[in-house]
């Protein structure tokens, strides 16, 4: 494995022995970097400039500076760092799949490479480290909770706060960290108490304000952290039920893990989570009668079968997606990005993303047609909302749907359960673009449920309702439209993947 080529041994055969030594202790430095029977992957390295480094990075130790203090993280058990702008809005994501957003701290790392001496290499000129997979002994510490922050980070601890403290309309009230399953938690805007939704073991929730102020915990890596709640998102207790567990957001899920996918992106990292669905005749439009027009007459539909996004375009994902293409980054209001739907996109906006997405991924992703998304968002049900005829508290975010958000802002995605088909935000949290032309009426709607086009179109559907619009916006069956070149802050998208009948599982 670590032998020269004949060709380079004869390039050297003319040098001192001393040079030869070097080469020797060199290629026995790299030996010792990557652990028997393991491949020698290298460490990729992309430089501000276009750069390309491949070797080992031998520092040890990585320091992160979050918004909530700094951790360390060992290097043997990171997977990808990934630098901002100006060293800043930076990204550190662990083996195990736990994201830190913050600034790397190290102003300079160290790479042995091959036949070639030390590089130091500055932090302010590195892009992106993907570190290879390595066999280590490093420590790792039991995480059975999963805690999201408002800035994104995502990762695997232990909660070691024993009680949450609430006052609701019935009192003050102290919950022991052993009844909690999840825990929301949303601090308005205009700097008020935070607010706080826990769901129990018992599956009972309690909504009311947040007494308790930090949060304390020990993540995977043995850092000790004081949170203020300020900064959290979202806690799920006992959800990771190994050591080497991923942290997971979508522990709300019905699906087993079989029953959806990611597709590869080039760089290796996995795409947005899909269902595919075995599609099939449905009837969609006003089912109740008293509904609007444009949901008149209903219309029975048979579908070809598809796979539709799991949950909404996040901010996440669109922003790389900006990134990777120049395209402008959309305004987020001000209520953090990360896993919040992205808003303030367009029609085209959105398409543009569908077409990198297939380019990234090799297979073909569009934005649904209305009958698709009908088809999806009512989950099998022919029900007002996927979960029956009633608003009922803690199935969506509107301006009357008593969540923590109502009327204020967007939530997170995968904050509601989801409907029977596992899909997350159907109702409420913000509009979605669809592929169709608007019309005011069926009459002209395909049968087979492909898009509505139409020569000069300038105005599309938008299903699903928003966070600021009322229940009744919300129905499986209400239609919307908005002029296709608008951005709104009520208004996001979710994707189709078409799938090949010979190769894609259906549910």
């Amino acid at each position: 494995m670590f032998m020269l080529k004949s060709r380079q041994w004869a390039e050297n055969a003319g040098k001192p022995a001393w040079f030869i030594f070097l080469l020797g202790v060199l290629w026995l430095g790299f030996a010792a970097a990557v652990p028997a029977g393991q491949d020698a992957d290298p460490d990729v390295v992309t430089m501000r400039n276009g750069d390309i480094h491949n070797g080992t990075i031998v520092d040890k130790l990585l320091r992160v500076q979050t918004h909530y203090g700094e951790i360390e993280l060992p290097k043997a058990l990171a997977a990808r760092i990934e630098l901002g702008e100006h060293n800043s809005a930076g990204r550190v994501t662990s083996r195990f799949g736990d994201i830190f957003q913050g600034e790397l701290i190290n102003r300079e790392l160290t790479m042995v490479r091959i036949l070639d001496t030390l590089l130091p290499l500055e932090r302010s000129a590195i892009a992106d480290i993907v570190i290879a997979p390595r066999r280590n002994r490093a420590k790792r510490y039991p995480v059975p909770d999963t805690v999201g922050t408002v800035y994104g980070d995502l990762f695997g601890a232990r909660i070691s706060t024993r009680d949450i403290m609430l006052k609701s309309a019935d009192g003050v009230a102290l919950i022991g960290r052993g009844d909690i399953h999840l825990m929301d938690i949303n601090q308005p805007e205009d700097g008020s108490t935070a607010t706080v939704r826990i769901k129990l073991n018992s599956g009972d929730s309690i909504r009311g304000e947040l007494m308790t102020r930090k949060i304390e915990l020990i993540d995977r890596f043995g850092n000790r952290l004081e949170l203020p709640v300020g900064v959290i998102g979202s806690v799920a207790f006992q959800v990771n039920h190994q050591q080497e567990s991923s942290p997971r957001f979508n522990y709300r899920s019905r699906l087993p893990p079989a029953d959806y996918f990611s597709d590869r992106m080039r760089d290796g990292s996995a795409g947005p989570g899909m269902v595919a669905l075995r599609g099939g005749e449905f009837r969609r439009g006003d089912l109740q009668g008293d509904g609007d027009s444009d949901e008149q007459n209903p219309q029975i539909v048979k579908l070809k079968p598809f796979a539709i996004g799991m949950y909404e375009v996040t901010f996440d994902e669109y922003d790389r997606f900006s990134s990777s293409t120049r395209h402008e980054l959309p305004d987020d209001q001000g209520w953090g990005r990360s896993r919040r739907p992205v808003i303030n996109v367009s029609w085209e906006n959105a398409n543009a993303f569908t077409e990198w997405l297939s380019q990234q991924t090799g297979e073909r992703y569009r934005l649904p047609t209305d009958a698709e998304w009908e088809y999806a968002a009512r989950g099998g049900t022919a029900t007002r909302f996927w979960w029956g005829d009633q608003v009922s508290e803690g199935n969506a975010n509107c301006a009357e749907c008593k969540s923590l958000w109502d009327g204020e802002k967007s939530s997170p995605v995968g904050s509601f359960d989801p409907n029977p088909f596992g899909l997350h935000d159907t109702a409420g949290n913000v509009f979605e673009w669809v592929a169709d032309c608007w019309n005011d009426s069926f009459s002209a709607a395909p049968a087979d449920g492909s898009a509505l086009d139409k020569p000069g179109c300038g105005v599309r559907v938008i299903r699903g309702g928003a966070w600021s619009f009322p229940p009744t916006e919300i129905r499986s069956a209400n239609r919307w439209r908005n002029f296709q070149s608008r951005r709104s802050d009520d208004t996001g998208f979710r994707v189709v993947r078409e799938l090949n009948m010979g190769r894609d599982s259906l549910r």
